[in-house]
């Protein structure tokens, strides 16, 4: 058998090591448009500041793709499937498919109307390697940084520039930082924490203009009119999952490519995982993309399982963050803002501990944890496989919490290994 996969990171590193234990002699080729082995975008600001080491970064060592026997296609993109004739167009030829695995993830989104976003050099996004090597071989000379977007990837990397030294400044036209991941008191928390660490934060408000001389940047005008002096602008306003190059290809996609629970699209033999892949999110029962690592891990291992011919089935992800700001530990589960009809329980925030847990029949549909987060993998749990908590819902927020508090019926669920 023949497999090929689109794409270099998580899931399609999951998806190579579990067709290589299924079947150990079938041939894998991965076609991403980078050039570098795979490695993580969790870890470019830590890389940017400096803490983080290319050891680090990488997600597998060295020799990973000859070790799996896998022919690798990289620096190049495909730029269209053809089902009917199972064949990919990439810039200067074409390659046949048997079966393949589509993981292109996201593509960062830039927002229209900003004038002079096009007319500098050092203007960037956030979500590539290449990109980071970039701005570092810029930095001669920036004292200041502005990055539009406060969501996971613009706070990131807001962080990995005030390490670096530069006066950071972050212009989020939400009226909250954060707000897939953290309620409004958790953000404050992050606020304050990012405050200390010398980044500033400016919400309800964005970047119209980009001004400079020549190619360099000497400040951004923002909605309001005020004016911020910088020497570099970083847009990391968010990404859509990468999937404009399968138009007319008879894949279908909604916000992202649809997919089953065996991670296969419309197409026989066609899979989709990690960023760019629509599967199913177990709270809603809703399909829907999941931009987080643990799901592209997952999507990766069960498409490549099933492509393999040994059959699993996904039983759905759930959005959940675990996070780090400075000293502050944060890991939210669920939909942290869907209060509406629910019971919500609250500790804080005090001394920067914080903890909300939102009940909706019965059952725990969002959970937020900050710097007490001990017990995040047991609340996991009870989300997950949708235990009832009305029994034991007032010993939920108890510093001594634990499984013992549980009912005999989900302990002996938790330890007991499915035959």
């Amino acid at each position: 058998m023949k497999y090929t996969i689109i794409g270099n990171s998580f899931a399609g590193v999951f998806a190579v090591e579990t067709i290589r234990k299924v079947d150990p002699a079938g041939a894998i080729r991965v076609i991403a448009e980078e050039k570098e082995p795979a490695y993580s975008p969790a870890m470019l600001h830590e890389y940017l500041s400096g803490v983080a080491g290319k050891d680090l970064l990488y997600l597998r060592p060295s020799d990973f793709y000859e070790k799996h026997g896998v022919e690798t296609v990289f620096g190049s993109s495909v730029t269209k499937i053809d089902t009917k004739n199972r064949t990919l167009s990439l810039s200067k030829k074409k390659m046949e498919y048997e079966r393949l695995l589509i993981a292109t993830g996201g593509t960062p989104f830039i927002p229209p109307g900003i004038d002079g976003l096009d007319k500098f050099d050092n203007v960037f996004t956030f979500t590539r390697k290449s990109s980071v090597d970039s701005m570092m071989k810029k930095m001669k000379g920036v004292k200041s940084v502005v990055v539009l977007g406060a969501g996971l990837i613009g706070l990131q990397c807001a962080e990995g520039m005030a390490h670096r030294g530069v006066k950071v400044s972050v212009v989020e036209l939400a009226d909250s930082i954060l707000p897939m991941a953290l309620d409004d008191d958790a953000a404050k928390l992050v606020l304050k924490e990012l405050h200390e660490e010398g980044v500033e934060v400016l919400t309800g408000n964005t970047i119209t203009k980009i001004n400079g001389k020549g190619k360099k940047i000497n400040s951004v005008t923002l909605k309001s009119g005020e004016k911020i002096p910088c020497e570099m602008v970083v847009v990391a306003v968010g990404v859509r999952p990468n999937v404009d190059f399968l138009k007319d290809s008879g894949i279908k996609t909604d916000r992202g490519i649809l997919v089953d629970d065996k991670m296969q699209t419309n197409v026989k033999n066609i899979y989709a995982a990690g960023d760019c892949a629509q599967g199913l999110e177990i709270l809603s029962g809703k399909r829907m993309p999941l931009p987080i690592i643990p799901i592209a891990t997952a999507h990766g291992t069960i498409a490549g399982s099933n492509m393999a011919g040994k059959g699993r089935s996904y039983g759905g992800g759930l959005s959940l963050n675990a996070l780090q700001f400075g000293g502050l530990q944060l890991v939210s589960y669920g939909f942290i803002r869907d209060e509406e009809n629910a019971e919500v329980l609250k500790e804080g925030p005090s001394g920067e501990v914080y903890k909300k847990v939102i009940i909706k029949n019965g059952k725990i549909t969002g959970v937020v944890l900050v710097k007490d987060i001990e017990r995040a993998g047991l609340f996991r749990y009870l989300l997950e496989k949708r235990v009832p908590v009305g029994k034991f819902k007032e010993k939920l927020l108890a510093r001594d919490f634990s499984v013992a508090h549980l009912p005999k019926k989900v302990r002996d669920s938790m330890f007991t290994k499915p035959v």
